[in-house]
């Protein structure tokens, strides 16, 4: 197809708002996990693999609990916001989502706080204090009623202060976590005492400014919107936690509560690519996809989207593959170092997990969660049986392959599905091309691993600066996706091009 120069201009006006907010979101992450790595030499001085296995096991525990708590909450709120007329009927629908949480949030605090021991014994048995659980479960609940608040400032497009919250809140958790395991040694209770209290503090927060920005209000039909909206994806987030964490378990209890910490930390570094990229497109593609989908040449903006996305997932997943093992034995103490091995693989799990989301398009835009609800399902049965028989015969290994095979059944389940809902040229093919050129060039990276370290930078660094080089020569890269970020670029250089006689002007001045 091709675009005339209107057409081309229309595209890159859209991309460079989705990049805008992606960016914002991107460099929020960026701190907020490089905060989190720079601290993890300090967590695994003071706690050992045995300790992160009881905080990642209890972690996982509650994860599951807010995916069913949340109903769909958030993709249902952002999606009604949109369809939602006039100002004042925004905030009452806001005021309305705001206050069936702050309710549902308390009841599910009190129904925590009843039956506390009961869950602490069926979650780790006995040697594991109730109030770890306590402490994780009053966490949940005053991040679930802030949740709505939250999803409001996204609804605004108001990403530069939804993440200076988040940094706010992170540098305050990292603070309380120092004090609390350095100073007081509580050890993996300090852990959890610091993100209650930090919970607690923006709970209340949010909570008071949507009060004050749309009233206590509350209108049954926005509430049933909602609900018909979100909650069959219930069953898409229960599946997206199997796929994301059901191998710690299955860890658990078919090697030990050490293997679970060792490969924790591995997977982490892995889990940097959710973090970095895939989280910060799907952060801004919950609301993003709908005004674009408002416009004449939607599938134009969906193709070159997709495009662009898909390529520096792939690429950003390459640069972490390469640097991966190095930074884990930079970051973490020698008894972590076998998570290294899990890394790759864990990075091909979330190119999968990206391209799966973009994937659900068509589904999301035709307001289709029961077949988005199905697909999660259907991914994460198969995941059940990967992980059993991958874990049991190869151990952590078994886990990380178990992960990249489910994610691409979820990709693969949800393009079929949308490509019937909303069909869409996305151009698949040269994404799996650019995706085996970056597998080709890690192999080889990995096979010659020259014995000096220097070299063995060098040489991926060489293969790093020639990965879009390769793709734009060989006709991977979209002629029409070339032309977009070719426009971008000029664009830019003429913006620096008129900076430069302003800057000698007013460098004149000053010698004046």
């Amino acid at each position: 197809m091709v675009e005339t120069v209107q057409e081309r201009e229309n595209i890159l006006q859209e991309i460079q708002t989705a990049i805008r907010h992606m960016a914002v979101y991107g460099v929020g992450n960026l701190l907020v996990k490089a905060l989190g790595f720079f601290m993890l030499p300090f967590y695994t001085h003071y706690l050992g693999p045995t300790d992160y296995g009881i905080l990642e096991i209890l972690d996982l525990s509650m994860t599951l609990v807010s995916l069913v708590l949340n109903m769909g909450l958030t993709p249902a709120f952002l999606r009604c916001y949109a369809a939602t007329g006039s100002a004042e009927e925004k905030r009452t629908f806001v005021a309305t989502g705001c206050l069936f949480g702050f309710t549902t949030g308390l009841a599910t605090m009190a129904l925590g706080v009843a039956f506390i021991r009961p869950i602490t014994h069926l979650i780790f048995g006995h040697g594991v204090p109730a109030s770890y659980v306590l402490l994780s479960f009053l966490a949940l609940a005053l991040n679930y009623i802030a949740l709505l608040p939250r999803t409001y400032l996204r609804a605004l497009e108001a990403s530069g202060m939804y993440v200076t919250f988040d940094t706010i809140g992170v540098f305050a958790l990292l603070f309380l976590n120092i004090f609390f395991i350095a100073v007081m040694k509580l050890g993996i209770a300090g852990v959890l005492w610091s993100s209650f209290i930090v919970a607690a503090v923006q709970c209340v927060g949010f909570s008071i400014w949507a009060a004050i920005k749309t009233g206590i209000r509350f209108h049954m039909p926005h509430l049933r919107r909602i609900l018909g909206f979100g909650l069959p994806l219930i069953l898409s987030n229960i599946g997206l936690f199997v796929l994301n964490f059901s191998d710690r378990f299955f860890l658990q209890h078919l090697r030990s509560l050490e293997v679970v910490g060792v490969y924790a930390v591995g997977y982490k570094f892995g889990f940097m690519m959710n973090y970095l990229m895939v989280q910060p497109f799907f952060t801004m593609w919950q609301t993003r996809m709908y005004a674009i989908h408002a416009r004449p040449d939607h599938r134009a903006i969906f193709r070159h989207i997709f495009s662009l996305y898909s390529f520096f997932l792939i690429y950003a997943g390459l640069a972490m593959c390469l640097f991966g093992s190095e930074a884990l034995r930079l970051m973490a103490e020698q008894k972590f170092w076998g998570g290294a091995a899990v890394i790759p693989v864990v990075i091909l799990s979330y190119v999968f997990y990206g391209l799966s989301y973009y994937a659900q398009l068509g589904l999301l835009l035709t307001d289709r969660t029961k077949q988005v609800g199905a697909a999660g399902a259907c991914a994460a049965g198969l995941c059940l049986i990967f992980n059993y028989f991958l874990i049991k015969s190869f151990g952590m290994m078994g886990a990380a392959w178990a992960t990249a095979l489910s994610f691409l059944s979820l990709a693969a389940i949800s393009y079929v599905l949308s490509q019937r809902a909303f069909p869409l040229q996305l151009g698949l093919g040269r994404m799996g091309a650019a995706l085996a050129t970056a597998a080709a060039m890690f192999i080889v990276c990995h096979l010659l691993k020259p014995g000096n370290p220097f070299l063995a930078i060098g040489l991926k660094c060489i293969s790093l600066a020639a990965f879009p080089a390769v793709l734009w020569k060989t006709g991977i890269m979209p002629a029409g996706t070339a032309a977009v970020l070719a426009a971008g670029w000029n664009k830019v250089v003429g913006k620096v091009a008129k900076l430069r006689p302003l800057a000698a002007r007013r460098g004149a001045t000053e010698a004046l």
